[in-house]
């Protein structure tokens, strides 16, 4: 064709150049919508960690128009990147056409020639190859641009500023197991010990950013030699400052220099937020060094960590207490014991094997903190000892429970035994049995010595730990009563569980050698994520086809369209080259006008196609993912329960990155090739009938190597959905966890445990592409057979006469194409159903069942006066679990303040979270101002009630909106509310004050912090009915007495009930309610209930020894 196929050629240079140019701009729309995807991500994860509060609180709606909003943003990048692509598909569809329109209209023009057949058809055949790639192009473009921003996004994560790298291959850093295997070098490290006594521990300097952060890191080396730690010395800081922002300089604690006593008890005290809980994290190596160090002595390096706030793994209860370490049957008998953990066991459906779910889920706090406490006292060996850090171990536990583990875990286990004991408590009550005592003030210690010695320097501190001693020593005539109550209930609680396992033929006297295997199902919570079997449902497809919209419609008229023209537009080519040959009189323009419509048709009706399949995906992507969030946030609490998050997260990421990006390019492909094959073939037996006894048999065997492959790929799809879950479960957990896993040196551990589950992912998916190779290969040689067939038919029909030349050039065009697209045709769709499987997933969600909203609206003052009655209520978790409220009956009349107490596990918090319908009531009721709460909608029951929650929980934002999202309450209703919590100097000092930002889970906070936000927030909602549960656990003996007198004002006339272990914050109470095996076994005054030694309600109060126990038993 001479130059007319040079200039026509041309419009393929000007497109790629074009194509660049598109994907420029898409990278930067690609940019914004991966970063609102974190934002959306970051706060589905906050919303699924914090779901019981936001349901307690009633804050769903809040928290999903929050989460609409971001996806709104990140939908709207997406239609901006789907334009690009569909400017980017539409210049290469149209561009062949452009092609063949400028060469063919130019060609008489230039070269003086007559359009023939011999010409245009090798030149169409050529055109039509250079559209395959030309297809591709796009889809590989926008590829590229999305791997290339995610792997800055990564290249930027992994230059972040981490642990050095040379900590993994500390010993101290390695897990016992892995040093075991290792080989060392003994000569070399009996040199090495020679030199050095002191680990020396030296924290991240300001100016170290770069390189590492929060680090460890040992100074094995003749450079840095540092002087050694003295044997009695387990721990040393010297002239220590830190933070928690690697870029400031402003130390949140500062001037430490203290010596821990080596195989010593040593307390920290303060008052919240003073810098406690600080302290151990700059001891383990988890904040930034202004200036000092942290040395350890070489002969305890080991650290097991007890934390506030228990940290659990999802697996059973023995393997959170081993925690990796060898099962010793005595040694872990004894620490059950110490830590009161055999009642426990003996009544959970699988003693020690009953599966644990996330963040114990499925335990009460009191249960989670031991068990907590048992993992760091069981982690000890005989021939290794090691630090023991406690940061407030005893805040969840009720006084008899925490004295029993005080005395046989903390004192008998460990300190007995030389371990190094940092216990950092607001239960001053246990100061005397500490060998070392440090002060905390404004992050400063105020003073480090011994009991003794503190009267000069904190008087109040002395003087109130001296009284509760003469109150013990003067009530001890009463500790027979004491024990001889205790043994009875003791007994009473052994013939509980003998009748519990009686009932599950069970031996009371069986050992814990049961393996997860071989517990009963009722040992385990979390059921195996589902996993459909067989082709999709086509139920799934019209559920995504119905949230299409109209332009499903329009989508599949007009690409049938497209093709039809292009065919029209080729058989009109080839009519205008046989003409050629005829010397036809008519001029060129007729040829081109009319071939040129057809083509412009075609680009038309492909970019009406276009345009409707993208107005249809993110239509279907908003659409779907909503449904799924509304349906996820109404879910019952019990679906949380039993549902790990990373199986949630992986609905919300990859299962939606599917339905968001990959679905589109597979439907326009699928239905592309689909047509293209259609019109291959119709070409071919329009041509030459003949070629059907051809494509049939290929037709069939393609759809039988498709059935082998598609049920192979789907299930390995299946598979790979599935394997991610516990990736992310992992990853979320581990993130949760990273302080003890790093105290407990097990970052090797949970590494691998990751990395395991990664390559298990790994391996479906490389056997998925496996299964791709194995059929492009057959698919290939089926391609090809097609075309030689489709020549020989056609030529041989040419020869004979039967067929004009130009019909069999289109012919043969048209068959070189069919081996192409029935390859792609059929892994596209299988592709097609292995995506679908991502809809199946989430329309799985959008099937939960959900909270009952329904109910007749209250008065809009209701509750006005705080009456409550509760009539025989029976509660219970779900339908198939035991009952944790049996029968209970109570009333609570107008302004009254209602103490609950009990043992831990006795149903407490169940009671609370009754009152607000987040488990299931499945007899009796409960009135309030003489409504039944169980008409009422929950959403409305939920915001009239106010709570302050055991496990206090902040979302990332502002404080302002952590205490008043709806944004309905003033700035000086928000400090007074503050003021009442003692938290108005704190936030004052802030620079932005109420705009002040909170970090996710309120981690810049300290846990007693969280708790007093939670009760200003509680006080903001000016409800009749206040619910307390643990509120004031984590709260300091001197904060508590301030909040109690604040309180009793600001809540004067509500009616306030008190859930708390210890005892003392509610022995001002009008009534008291002692729980015990989800029954209300005692009920009645504080001054009755104290008057009978033989009550339970006594029993709590002698051993919480308090300084008033004295006069309160004296004068009644």
């Amino acid at each position: 064709m001479g130059l007319s196929s040079t200039l026509g050629a041309s419009i393929f240079v000007i497109t790629i150049s074009a194509q660049f140019l598109i994907a420029r701009c898409m990278s930067i729309h690609e940019k914004q919508a991966l970063n609102y995807g974190d934002q959306r991500l970051k706060r589905c994860n906050e919303v699924l960690q914090g779901m019981k509060l936001i349901k307690l609180l009633g804050w769903q709606d809040i928290f999903y128009k929050m989460i609409k909003n971001v996806r709104k943003l990140e939908v709207n990048s997406m239609r901006n990147i789907n334009s690009f692509f569909t400017a980017s598909a539409i210049l290469t569809d149209s561009s062949p056409l452009m092609v063949t329109m400028i060469a063919y209209g130019s060609y008489t023009a230039i070269t003086g020639l007559v359009l023939k057949p011999d010409v245009a058809l090798p030149a169409l055949a050529l055109f039509n190859i250079f559209q395959q790639p030309m297809f591709l192009f796009p889809i590989n473009m926008f590829l590229t641009v999305n791997g290339a921003i995610s792997t800055k996004r990564i290249q930027k994560f992994l230059n972040s500023p981490e642990l050095d790298e040379s900590n993994f291959n500390d010993k101290h850093l390695i897990d016992d197991k892995e040093q075991s295997n290792q080989t060392k070098d003994k000569n070399r490290a009996n040199s090495m010990k020679a030199k050095y006594q002191a680990k020396d521990t030296t924290l991240l300097k300001q100016n170290d950013i770069s390189e590492s952060y929060g680090a460890l890191q040992s100074s094995f080396n003749a450079v840095d030699v540092q002087p050694d730690i003295p044997d009695d010395v387990a721990i040393k800081v010297q002239y220590g400052s830190f933070t928690w922002n690697p870029r400031s300089s402003i130390p949140i604690i500062s001037d430490i220099n203290i010596e821990i006593p080596r195989g010593k008890l040593t307390m920290v005290i303060g008052e919240v937020g003073s810098g406690k809980s600080s302290l151990i994290s700059a001891m383990i190596g988890e904040m930034t060094s202004l200036q000092g160090r942290v040395q350890f002595n070489s002969r305890q390096q080991t650290v097991a960590l007890a934390s506030q706030k228990p940290w659990l793994i999802n697996a059973s209860l023995r393997d959170n207490i081993l925690f990796g370490q060898p099962y010793d049957y005595e040694r872990y008998k004894s620490v059950l014991e110490a830590c009161a953990l055999l009642p426990d066991i003996e009544i959970l459906p699988g003693r020690d094997m009953t599966e644990i779910g996330e963040k114990g889920i499925n335990l009460s706090g009191g249960q989670k903190q031991r068990i907590s406490v048992a993992r760091a006292v069981y982690s000890s060996k005989d021939i290794v000892i090691f630090p023991v850090i406690l940061d407030d171990p005893l805040s969840s536990l009720d006084a008899h429970v925490g004295a029993h583990l005080f005395e046989n875990a903390i004192k008998r286990l460990l300190v007995q035994r030389n371990t190094t004991v940092i216990l950092v408590t607001h239960q001053i009550r246990f100061l005397p049995h500490a060998d070392q005592i440090l002060v905390f003030e404004n992050g400063m210690i105020s003073y480090q010595g011994q009991l003794k010695d503190m009267e000069n320097h904190h008087p109040d501190i002395f003087s109130y730990v001296h009284q509760t001693e003469r109150s013990d020593s003067e009530s001890c005539t009463h500790e027979d009563a004491l024990f001889t109550d205790t043994d009875n209930e003791r007994r009473l609680l052994e013939k509980q569980v003998a009748r519990i396992l009686e009932e599950k033929h069970l031996s009371k006297s069986a050992d814990f050698s049961l393996t997860f295997a071989e517990a009963n199902d009722e040992a385990r919570l979390l059921d195996e994520e589902e996993i459909e079997r067989g082709s999709v449902s086509y139920q799934v497809y019209w559920y995504y086809s119905s949230s299409f919209g109209w332009t499903m419609v329009t989508f599949i008229l007009f690409f049938i369209c497209y093709p039809s023209f292009v065919i029209g537009a080729n058989f009109w080519l080839v009519s205008w080259a046989e003409d050629g040959l005829s010397n036809s009189t008519e001029p060129v323009s007729y040829y081109v006008g009319v071939y040129t419509s057809l083509c412009f048709s075609a680009i038309l009706s492909d970019f009406i196609a276009f345009v409707s399949l993208i107005i249809g995906v993110i239509h279907a992507a908003r659409i779907i993912y909503l449904d799924m969030l509304g349906k996820i946030m109404q879910s019952p609490m019990r679906f949380f329960d039993i549902t790990p998050l990373g199986r949630i997260l992986n609905r919300f990421s990859a299962d939606t990155q599917v339905i968001d990006s990959q679905l589109m390019t597979t439907i326009d492909s699928t239905l592309f090739f689909t047509m293209s094959c259609l019109a291959a073939v119709i070409v071919n037996v329009v041509i030459s009938p003949y070629f059907l006894l051809v494509i049939i048999p290929i037709g069939i065997l393609c759809y039988y190597l498709q059935g082998i492959f598609i049920a192979s790929s789907r299930e390995l799809q299946r598979l790979d959905s599935v394997t991610k879950s516990p990736v992310f479960s992992h990853f979320s957990e581990t993130l949760g966890g990273l302080q003890t896993i790093r105290a407990y040196r097990c970052q090797r551990r949970f590494y691998n445990t990751i990395m395991d589950r990664v390559d298990i992912n790994n391996t479906v998916f490389l056997y998925l592409q496996t299964m791709n190779r194995w059929l492009g290969v057959r698919l290939d040689f089926l391609g090809a057979i097609a075309v030689l067939f489709s020549g020989i038919i056609t030529v041989t029909t040419a020869s004979v006469g039967y067929l004009a030349p130009g019909y069999v050039g289109l012919a043969i065009a048209y068959a070189l194409q069919t081996a192409y697209f029935l390859n792609l045709l059929t892994k596209l769709v299988a592709n097609l159903e292995m995506q679908m499987n991502a809809v199946e997933r989430v329309k799985f969600y959008t099937d939960l069942p959900t909270e009952s909203s329904e109910g007749e609206e209250p008065s809009r003052h209701w509750p006005s006066v705080g009456e409550i009655k509760a009539q025989e209520m029976c509660v219970r978790y779900a339908p198939d679990t035991d009952t944790v409220l049996n029968e209970v009956s109570f009333t609570i009349h107008p302004g009254q303040k209602i103490g609950i107490c009990g043992r831990t596990g006795s149903g407490k918090t169940s009671l609370a979270l009754a009152f607000f319908r987040l488990i299931d009531t499945y007899r009796g009721r409960i009135l309030i101002d003489d409504e039944d709460i169980g008409t009422i909608p929950l959403t409305t029951l939920r915001k009239r009630l106010a709570i302050i929650p055991q496990d206090p929980v902040l979302f990332s934002g502002t404080i302002r909106f952590n205490l008043d999202p709806e944004g309905t309450k003033s700035d000086g209703e928000l400090w007074q509310a503050l003021d009442i919590a003692q938290l108005k100097n704190v936030v004052g000092d802030m620079r932005k004050g109420l705009d002040s930002g909170v970090s996710e889970g309120g981690e810049n906070f300290s846990v007693g912090q969280r708790q007093l936000f939670c009760l200003a927030r509680a006080f903001l909602r000016n409800s009749q009915v206040l619910i307390m549960d643990e509120a004031t656990s984590s709260i300091d003996h001197q904060t508590v007495q301030i909040l109690q007198k604040a309180l009793s004002t600001a809540f004067a006339k509500q009616t306030v009930i008190t859930i708390a272990h210890r005892v003392s914050t509610i022995m001002d109470s009008d009534i008291i309610f002692v729980l015990q095996s989800g029954e209300i076994v005692e009920n009645d005054t504080p001054e009755a209930l104290l008057a009978n030694d033989k009550s339970i309600f006594y029993s709590l109060v002698l051993s919480d020894k308090k300084k008033y126990v004295k006069a309160k038993i004296h004068q009644f």
